[in-house]
């Protein structure tokens, strides 16, 4: 019996529009999914991480011996002692000063978050090594606290670490067209004084989490973990525990979520490694939600100051100047990476031509930031439609039809960008009528 093969063209191929059956559930619905707290190994004990109540303060003592008094606790890990048995700081990508920063994988000396963990506890539980980190007892002297990144760049600021010298992180201008010329020239300048874009993190169903251990007879350690850049993390945590690369072994299998946020749990895979060690047990780590709120990457928070808009009377935008402060928190976890990313989307859909953007990037006392979905591009997008609706509310255009007019049209593309990006094909105004028709 013959048969006729069924012709396959783009559009029979074409997934766009269409529901597309999912190949990857039959084996989570069966109970075969392989997340990080399925991970078992002989012997392993359970850690917990004393975090800090204080969002700045010195650390004066740790005293460990009630912890270590409860039955089935194997063991406890402070900061210096964490220090002690690494190699060399965190690698820091940023460039010097910001890049004489010295990150541990536990607080030394002293905590600059609230959240910030200055020891962790080994026991036989879960259960049981969350009580023993409530018997940790922490001695601090509370520190001012700066948690306003424009106030953290300030000559009176607290110094989150001294061997920097300063709380700038990063600084830079980026420069396009030129906006001096747009700013004289313009029929209208609309001034914005501040604009503020708000902390987030996202929030994956299975919180950061590992599996450590130092075997001590090979000096390997075998790390699995649902930390999405097992790559990245490997090479961070690699130099500072001091263990060459053909030593470490990383491995992520199936991950319950993550949005981005679980590029930054290396800090505490490195001092699990480093516990797996002392204990000479494998250390397994189940975050839980309320530690994962306090000490999970955060998106980044950026304030606007002193944005001046150049609009021509028939409402088309020349362009901006602005200067944004971006806030990094404590510790340098992925920044200042986005302080360059962001210009990927400078002009977001707009045919904007002449741009000024000065940038810092700063430390402050709160949770470091990590990238989250839509990492630097976001905030600036967000600023970018701010300053559409202010535009149409001082000017009294219609909102919706400042915008169509100053998209990047169907026939403009490719569309080049002042900074060199190019868009090779879209119909913005189209998208902006079918997204008000599925609001409406």
């Amino acid at each position: 019996m013959s048969t006729t093969p069924t012709e396959t063209t783009v559009e029979t191929r074409s997934t766009i529009g269409q529901n597309v059956p999912r190949f990857e559930d039959r084996r989570l619905l069966q109970g075969q999914g392989q997340f990080v707290d399925d991970v078992w190994m002989h012997r392993t004990g359970h850690a917990h991480f004393v975090r800090s109540p204080h969002g700045h303060a010195r650390i004066v003592s740790i005293d460990v011996g009630r912890a270590l008094s409860l039955d089935g606790v194997y063991t406890v890990l402070t900061g210096e002692e964490a220090k002690e048995m690494c190699a060399t700081p965190f690698f820091q990508i940023a460039p010097a000063p910001a890049g004489n920063l010295e990150e541990w994988p536990l607080a030394v000396d002293k905590v600059r978050y609230h959240g910030d963990a200055v020891a962790v506890v080994l026991a036989e539980t879960r259960e049981l090594a969350r009580d023993a980190a409530e018997l940790v007892d922490v001695e601090y002297e509370p520190l001012p606290a700066v948690v306003d990144t424009v106030k953290a760049t300030e000559a009176d600021a607290p110094i989150l670490h001294e061997v920097v010298g300063t709380n700038v992180a990063w600084h830079g201008i980026y420069d396009w067209g030129d906006v001096d010329f747009a700013l004289e020239n313009a029929d209208h300048v609309i001034e914005i004084d501040r604009l503020h874009f708000h902390r987030f993190s996202s929030t994956p169903l299975e919180c950061n989490g590992a599996v450590v251990h130092w075997d001590p007879g090979t000096n390997v350690v075998s790390i699995s973990s649902n930390n999405q850049m097992p790559m990245f993390a490997s090479m961070v945590i690699g130099p500072t525990i001091g263990v060459a690369s053909n030593r470490l072994s990383f491995s992520s299998q199936d991950i319950g979520g993550a949005f981005g946020i679980k590029i930054g749990s290396y800090p505490q895979i490195a001092a699990l490694a480093l516990l797996s060690k002392k204990a000479g047990r494998p250390a397994k780590w189940t975050e839980y939600r309320t530690d994962h709120m306090l000490s999970a990457g955060q998106g980044n928070e950026r304030t606007f100051l002193d944005t001046k808009v150049a609009v021509q009377k028939d409402g088309t935008i020349l362009g901006f100047k602005t200067r944004a402060f971006d806030d990094a928190g404590a510790y340098l976890h992925y920044e200042p990476l986005g302080a360059v990313i962001w210009s990927q989307v400078c002009c977001g859909c707009y045919r904007m031509k002449h741009l000024h953007v000065e940038y810092t990037a700063t430390l402050t006392n709160k949770c470091p930031t990590i990238p989250n979905r839509g990492y630097s591009r976001l905030q600036h997008l967000w600023l970018t439609e701010r300053i559409i609706d202010v535009v149409a509310h001082e000017l009294g255009f219609d909102p919706v039809q400042l915008r169509k007019q100053n998209y990047v049209q169907p026939e403009d593309y490719p569309y080049e960008t002042p900074n060199g990006c190019v868009y090779d094909s879209g119909d913005l105004p189209r998208s902006l009528d079918m997204a008000l028709e599925l609001i409406h």
